[in-house]
């Protein structure tokens, strides 16, 4: 098993040294001990564990020999592993072997350094200590790259998230909902008449009404909603736990909003309207098969159908797909009392049916194994139920 000795506040580079040899180990931890934390391990296997665990660890030696998986092996599945944080690791092989094959056959699976034994002390110390380094900057760049990522997720014009963001943080809403059985609705605002608007006023001016949508949007939807600039003159919304009646009231809202609300800046005031398209879990699915996309980008596509529909017919105004009885969903008990408990029972008016079936069994159950003696009125409350 590898030593995994860590410190509570370690700021030193981290290293792992694998060998089967204790006294190695010992002597390499002299060497290297002042300068870096140590993490040890008996041979290559347990040597791959610890690697794999720990990301902090920034440097790896190992042996040639060794049991369960030999330094070779090791090196292979090291640079061959799809995590870069693992495969680019800086990777020594310190052996006793000195013959060129053994040093060709280390670097060809690549060993970044071969170090025969016995080592020179400073040689050893300032090969770790530059390597350790270059991890480091690598890590740097890579934190620098992923923050570079995350900041194009927003619109540049807007500072609203970008389509990319929209279908990730999408994903994760699609899922949740779907574990918990809840609502979720993807509506689409798309300003009606915007290249008349471009061919009438100048590109500042167009730009300041998207930010002024946007800017509008942003502060009529909830919290946990996500707003995205998703084309060139429209937006997308991301509303988990937002449905039926609800949703349909939320997108007539902001469609009146903005009517009532003409853009104005330095004496010049540009009616505007738009239209929306809005799709809903539970009531577009049964078509999803039709959509080359899937997941949340499905219902992406739905909605901006939908939208490009409403504009065609006229704009300002909403459309989306009716519910039918068969795209009705069903909700559980666990989800119906998570609603109650946040104060929302208005959301429970389209379920009351669902709930009532489910109850059902479970209060014939309770009143046979708690001897109740409520068999008449619950045969009575079933008839009410049926409509018999």
């Amino acid at each position: 098993m590898p030593n995994l000795d860590k410190k509570s506040d370690v700021t030193q580079p981290r290293i792992l040294i694998i060998d089967d040899s204790r006294v190695v180990r010992v002597s390499l931890r002299k060497v290297l001990g002042a300068e870096f934390d140590i993490v040890e391990a008996e041979d290559g296997e347990a040597g791959w564990d610890a690697l794999f665990a720990d990301a902090s660890i920034q440097v790896v030696l190992t042996d040639a020999d060794m049991p369960k998986l030999d330094g070779y092996e090791l090196i292979a599945r090291i640079r061959a592993h799809d995590d870069v944080r693992i495969s680019g690791i800086p990777l020594n092989m310190v052996t006793a072997a000195t013959d060129e094959a053994a040093r060709q056959r280390a670097l060809g699976l690549g060993a970044t350094d071969f170090i025969t034994k016995p080592f020179d002390k400073v040689q050893l110390l300032a090969r770790v200590r530059a390597q350790a380094r270059m991890d480091q900057t690598t890590r740097n760049l890579a934190e620098t790259t992923e923050a570079l990522i995350e900041h194009a997720t927003d619109d540049a014009l807007t500072g609203v998230r970008s389509r990319r963001y929209f279908l990730r943080r999408g994903e994760q809403d699609l899922a949740y909902i779907q574990r918990h059985q809840q609502d979720l609705c993807v509506f689409v605002v798309g300003i009606d008449n915007f290249d008349d608007l471009k061919n009438q006023y100048s590109a500042t001016v167009t730009d300041q009404v998207l930010v002024s949508i946007a800017s509008s949007l942003g502060k009529a939807i909830r919290k946990e909603d996500t707003l995205a600039r998703c084309g060139e003159a429209w937006f997308a919304v991301i509303a988990p736990t937002l449905g039926g009646n609800e949703a349909t009231t939320v997108c007539n809202r902001i469609r009146e909003q903005i009517a009532a609300n003409p853009y104005s800046k330095e004496g010049t005031q540009i009616p505007l309207t738009v239209s929306l398209g809005l799709s809903q879990h539970g009531v577009d699915d049964i078509n999803k098969a039709q959509h080359k996309t899937k997941g949340i980008e499905a219902y992406l596509s739905f909605a901006e159908d939908y939208m490009r529909k409403a504009q065609t017919d006229g704009g300002n105004r909403l459309m989306a797909a009716k519910p039918t009885k068969t795209t009705q969903k069903r909700i559980s008990i666990d989800a119906a009392l998570r609603i109650l408990a946040k104060g929302e029972p208005q959301k429970l008016d389209t379920h009351i049916d669902t709930i009532v079936e489910q109850l059902m069994p479970l209060l014939i159950y309770c009143n046979e194994q708690r001897g109740w003696q409520l068999d008449t009125e619950l045969k009575a409350f079933q008839q009410k139920i049926n409509g018999t």
